[in-house]
């Protein structure tokens, strides 16, 4: 909620602790941002740098009200289950992917939406300090985006922005790392026969090749979501 006529927030959540999460071996822009972030908050929000590989001890220590990880530093899976275990142990906190390089809407769209919600994508994490705080407090109260350049996206099963829906995005992903389809049913809350639809389906949009002698569907399917997901610049339809 917003006075417009004096641009200040009314009956907002608090953001006064961030926690941004890189690989301590690879650093990348968790310093600048940290920095950034404490001088053009007039004090009032916190940060703490750590290594992804703690962030669950790091949550019960420090408390972040907004998880940031930094895709510069670590590899898109591991930030993704960075996030995931955090969103377990806290379905309340906000997390925000934030990267320097452009991004295609499949790989936000597919970082985003196992989270369910409260899960954003800021590019340009180094550009206006005071811009990216004021994302961040918008990211924190799940308001709309106020910059072009912070790609944002609350997520619910109406949400399309990448080229699977985030239903199909859960489903493929647990089966890329293995789940059966009991498990990823039981994970979803759908049906076995609803698993197989939807990896059907993905597997359609996605254009996955046909089992031969050599190959299996699934594990076909499989390949060509995590290379679509983590590799390629596009996907043909």
């Amino acid at each position: 909620m917003f006075d417009t006529g004096k641009n200040y927030r009314v009956m907002q959540r608090e953001l006064s602790r961030v926690l941004i999460a890189e690989n301590g071996f690879h650093p990348a822009n968790g310093k600048v941002v940290a920095n950034g972030i404490e001088n053009h908050s007039d004090g009032k929000v916190n940060t703490l740098i750590g290594d992804f590989t703690k962030t669950t001890e790091l949550l019960n220590s420090f408390m972040p009200d907004l998880l940031l990880l930094d895709l510069d530093s670590l590899r898109k899976i591991d930030a993704l289950n960075t996030a995931l275990e955090a969103r377990n142990h806290d379905d309340q906190v906000t997390v925000v992917f934030m990267t320097e390089q452009p991004s295609i809407a499949f790989v936000r769209e597919g970082m985003i939406s196992p989270l369910w919600h409260r899960a954003y994508w800021l590019e340009k994490p180094t550009r206006n300090p005071e811009s990216i705080v004021e994302e961040l407090h918008d990211a924190h109260n799940g308001t709309e985006q106020v910059s072009s350049e912070f790609l944002s996206a609350c997520i619910d099963e109406t949400y399309y922005m990448g080229i699977l829906s985030p239903q199909q995005h859960r489903v493929m992903r647990l089966m890329a790392k293995g789940a059966s389809n009991l498990e990823i049913a039981n994970a979803c809350k759908i049906t076995e026969k609803a698993v197989e639809r939807t990896i059907s389906t993905a597997s359609k949009l996605l254009n996955v090749e046909p089992a031969s002698r050599q190959t299996n569907h699934r594990v076909n399917a499989a390949n060509k979501y995590m290379r679509a997901l983590f590799y390629t610049d596009s996907i043909s339809l």
